[in-house]
Formats: structure tokens, sequence, C-alpha cells
């Protein structure tokens, strides 16, 4: 009786032990749970040849960064673009991916599915003289297509608004403008001037927007010139038949210089180290922080050892209120030594502040190309000198023989 309550007692211990060990080790395997917002991608009454998009967010539940790698398939697959297939994501990192879809033109009419496998492999945090174990996840996005060769034209526009302006500048009108229908959109837009008192017509203006792809929504803009226009309050019919939406809006012409100008030149941005004779681009990034558009051209030098040996100018453009523009230049330093890159952006009688960025220029790096050309040419060289020789000695050897 003894002997067989030892023996249970060792069962019992060798069970516990075992248990031990597998919750010690599934301590340390790792999963992750991804996500695909929304869960279904819907593309409705797409033309053959034509285009349709949409977005989707994916996420993990992991602190540390994920590699997740897409793959479409079903008889749509190829149908399908998206511009990357692996990418990292994390719990405080989306990643927002744009779908696109275009249908081959020897479609036939119909609807059509497939899905986007989404695979994820956890990378766990290393755990000191422990092994962590990775578990793949997958995730299915399912994509639903109708095809078809009806032509549906629609859209829809919000966020209108139109600037004042000092008398003398344009009058700026902007939009956002979707387009909801199945082919390529230019958005008709009629805009009627009246005075402040909505009894005149003071202009009709009539625009025709950039084209836009289906699906796409597009901010637009159109500017109007005030140079007949007097100082005080205008109403404004705005009207986008495409659309069948209207508005009404409101905007003062105002004496010279009762809008403030104002901006400020970021930043000069350029490569820090480059080889002699290596074209450089640099970029002068100016942000409008004033009332008003305003037209802004950056001037600037490059100097060495405090003599100027190239002068930059760029062309004049327009910048809109709140907005960023950035002048993109070229310098092609033809010394070693350091080089700086100066200047200001001028607008509207202005000058900013000036800024700049040094460069530190090298010699040119050495390549082994030309000297193995040198090489090998001295090779061949030797070897036909040789051959030559060679022949010599063997026809005196004939010669000796006869």
């Amino acid at each position: 009786m003894e002997i067989i309550m030892k023996k249970r007692n060792n069962n019992l211990v060798r069970t516990l032990v075992l248990m031990v060990i597998l919750i010690h080790t599934f301590s340390f395997v790792s999963a992750v749970n991804i996500g695909v917002s929304p869960a279904v991608l819907n593309f409705e009454d797409v033309m053959r040849s034509g285009y349709a998009e949409d977005y989707i967010a994916i996420s993990a539940d992991s602190e540390q960064p994920v590699d997740v790698r897409l793959e479409a398939r079903g008889n749509i697959a190829e149908w399908l673009t998206y511009p990357e297939e692996t990418f990292a994501v994390s719990k405080n990192e989306l990643k927002y991916l744009k779908i696109s879809i275009i249908p081959p033109s020897d479609t036939p009419n119909g609807n059509y599915t497939g899905f986007m496998k989404v695979f994820t492999e956890s990378i766990a945090e290393s755990v000191e003289d422990h092994a962590v174990g990775k578990i793949k996840s997958t995730l299915d996005l399912a994509i639903t297509i109708s095809v078809t060769d009806v032509e549906s034209k629609a859209c829809f526009a919000k966020n209108f608004e139109v600037s004042s302006a000092e008398v003398g500048d344009d009058v700026v009108l902007r939009m956002n403008v979707l387009n909801k229908g199945n082919v390529r959109l230019s958005p008709e837009v009629l805009f009627d001037i009246w005075d402040s008192e909505q009894i005149d017509l003071v202009s009709k203006e009539n625009f025709i927007g950039e084209s836009i792809l289906p699906t796409i929504d597009r901010d637009i803009e159109f500017r109007i010139d005030s140079t007949d226009f007097e100082l005080g309050q205008y109403w404004g019919d705005l009207s986008l038949p495409d659309c069948l939406q209207s508005s009404l809006l409101t905007f003062d012409i105002l004496a010279e210089g009762a809008l403030k100008s104002q901006g400020i030149l970021q930043s000069i941005l350029s490569k820090r180290d480059v080889k002699t004779k290596e074209t450089v681009p640099f970029e002068a990034s100016f942000k409008n922080t004033g009332e008003k558009d305003v037209k802004a051209r950056f001037k600037g030098k490059a100097t060495y050892n405090g003599q100027i040996v190239q002068v930059f100018e760029s062309e004049e453009l327009i910048v809109d209120q709140g907005s960023v523009e950035k002048f993109l230049m070229y310098f092609t330093p033809q010394k070693e030594g350091r080089y700086v890159i100066s200047g200001r952006v001028y607008y509207d009688g202005k000058r900013t502040f000036e800024a700049s960025s040094a460069i530190d220029v090298t010699g040119r790096s050495f390549s082994f190309l030309p000297l193995l050309y040198f090489v090998l040419i001295v090779f061949v060289a030797m070897m036909f000198f040789k051959v030559r020789r060679e022949k010599r000695v063997y026809r005196e050897k004939l010669r000796r023989l006869k």
C-alpha cells in the first residue's frame, strides 16, 4: 500500500512539473492580433477599363512594429493595385493603404469577388535566457466589384470658400469635389457676382475644373480678376450643375494694404556631404503666414571661403495663404571644401530673414574601372608580344632544322 501511494505521489509531482513547464513555455509565445477596416470593400458600377479606389486601415495590438504582407487572391487579383506589399504596423502606428482597381477592357458585365489576404508574424520582445515563439496571423479583406457599361456622371462638392482681396489682386474661389460617377469628370463651376444689395449683376464667371477620376476627391481653385471691382462687399451665387449643388458666398474688395502679408523662410535643406562636381539639389521652404495669397521668389547664393561662386533665383510662384511652398534649386561644387548656401524669399515687396545651409565637399570617389581597363590593356599587350616572340623562336628552330 505504501508503495502504491509513493507511485501516486510521484505521478502527481510529474504532472505538476509538466503543467508548470507548459505554462512557462506558453508565456513566451507571442501572438499578434491584426485588424482591417473596413472589413469589406465594395466597388459599384465600375466601367470596363475604368477606375475606382478606396482606402483601408490596418492595425495591430502590438507595442512593437509588426511586419505585414498583402496578397491579392481570387479572379480579380490582377485588377487590383496597391503601393506596398509589405510594411510595418503597431498599436500606435496604423497603416492607411489605397486599393485601386481597373477592370480589363474585355470584362463582361456582372459581379465579381475576391479578397486580400493579410499575413502578419508577431515580433516579440527578447526575453533573457528564454526562447520566444512566433505565431503567424492572417486576415481576409473581402472585395466585391460590379462591372457595367452604363456611364454615370455624378459628384459631390463641399468646403466652398471665397477669399477677400485687395483691389487689383485675384479673388480666389476654392472647393472640394468628389467624383461619385464612373467616368472622368471635369466639373463645371458657375459663379455669378452681385453687388452688396444683391440687385445688380457685376460679373458672370464660368470655369471648368481639372479632370477627376471616379471615386477620387480633389481640392480645386479658380482665380477671378478684381481689377474692375470697386471697394466694398460682394455676393457670389455658386453653382455646380454636375453635382446639382449651389451655395451663396460673400467677399470683400479692400483697399491696397488692408490685408497683412507675412511669411517665413523655414529652412534651406540639402545633402551635407558631397563629392566635387556632384550636382546637389536643395530646397528652400517658405510658409505664407499672412492674410492673403502672395507671389514669392527665392534669391540666394553659394559662397566658398567668403567668395560668391554661384547665385540662384527661382521662378515666381503663387503661395496660398497658410500653405508651404518649396523652391527646388541645384548646385554643382567644383572644388573641395565647405560651401554655404544662403538666401531669402522675396514676396509682396517684402523679404524674409536669411537662412543658410552648409555643404562639405570632398574629392571625387576613386573608381577602379579605369585602372582595371589599364591593367587589361597591359596584359593583352604583353600576351601579344609574348606570342610574337614565341613565333619567332619557333620559326628560328624550324630554319635550323632545315
